[in-house]
């Protein structure tokens, strides 16, 4: 089987791990969206990205200490701006609901991380048979994007005209509008993770010469891209435990199952993002341009079935639940256009 394939199913394999990372939240109890999702930043920003590097990385001081200052801090940067990003994205999970969120959110990052690094890193391949049908599978992801956000904005009428109570999120409560705008800057910054990747040359350059394993060497770039964004995404959960007094739940009783819950929620999310850095390598140069929309149409795609298995569409009308599965569909297609592009290189 060539790298391209290995590649491709684990692209596959990542993204039903990452779309599945914030299904936990749907049996947590008694706790608000600012304890969980601090838990979650805790295990999966912080203690998980630092274990794998001790675990995979022989020598990880000699990595970090013979890299230019200005990589580490623009490694630091992106994961500042990321943090800030994924703030926006649990905000809009609580918003909008798991399916929509991830639909737009993803959507959005999956279009700019991957059109940006080819720009910049790979301009001569845009005008290639392979640069077409990669802008053929966006194309289509952008489609299914749109249909996504019509079908939420369908569903929120339906549910108005039949059952004009609130629904309120025991987290967050907003309009659809102001949900769709979080998923927006939520898509806008979450790329930053992969523009770390794409440009973060050096940091792998010093993991190969330490004799570290391609498929591991992308390690070296979570771990401090990570803990920059645990930062801001802490400082907003410390600023709502203080503003809801919601710190006291955290010694809850009956909420020992909760901290497990995080805790699973940070392993999947790092283990996804630590595979895709395996997907990256197999992918060569093109990892970074290739990987990231294979990556998250996976996501979308298994986001939306556990929105489905989770009764987030009861009730939406069988317009609304046509166009959304209908949205899916051009996900899947962009998906396979992706693949085939991978192919063609």
């Amino acid at each position: 089987m060539s790298n391209v394939s290995i590649g491709i199913i684990l692209a596959i394999i990542a993204g039903i791990i990452n779309g599945s990372f914030a299904a936990p939240t749907k049996y947590v109890k008694v706790w608000k969206w600012e304890n969980i999702w601090s838990v979650w930043a805790a295990f999966g920003m912080v203690v998980f990205p630092w274990a794998v590097v001790f675990l995979t990385i022989p020598h990880p001081g000699e990595v970090y200490h013979g890299v230019a200052t200005k990589s580490l801090l623009l490694m630091i940067g992106f994961g500042v701006g990321f943090g800030l990003a994924q703030v926006f994205f649990g905000l809009g999970v609580a918003a909008i609901g798991m399916a929509l969120n991830f639909a737009i959110a993803i959507g959005i990052s999956t279009v700019l991380g991957s059109l940006l690094p080819l720009l910049v890193l790979h301009r001569e391949r845009i005008f290639t048979d392979q640069g077409a049908m990669l802008f053929l599978g966006v194309l289509l992801i952008l489609v299914g994007i749109v249909g996504c956000a019509l079908a939420g904005k369908m569903k929120e009428k339906h549910l108005e005209a039949t059952d004009p109570r609130p629904r309120e999120s025991a987290a967050v409560s907003m309009s659809f509008k102001a949900g769709l705008i979080i998923c927006i800057l939520a898509g806008l910054g979450s790329p930053l993770i992969n523009f770390g990747l794409a440009f973060g040359a050096p940091l792998l350059a010093r993991a190969a010469a330490q004799g570290v394993n391609p498929s591991s060497q992308a390690n070296v770039i979570w771990a401090p891209l990570d803990s920059a964004a645990f930062i801001p995404y802490i400082i907003y959960c410390i600023y709502l435990w203080k503003r809801n007094n919601t710190a006291r739940l955290f010694r809850a009783a009956g909420t020992g199952l909760n901290w497990f819950l995080g805790a699973i929620m940070g392993l999947l999310w790092l283990g996804s993002t630590v595979i895709y850095g395996a997907v990256s390598a197999r992918l060569g140069d093109m990892g970074p341009i290739l990987g990231w929309p294979l990556f998250m149409s996976a996501i979308i795609i298994t986001s939306n079935v556990w929105g489905l298995a989770t009764g987030e569409w009861k009730g939406s009308g069988s317009k609304a639940l046509n166009t959304m599965l209908g949205s899916i569909f051009f996900l899947i297609l962009g998906f396979a256009a992706l693949a085939y592009a991978g192919r063609l290189g």
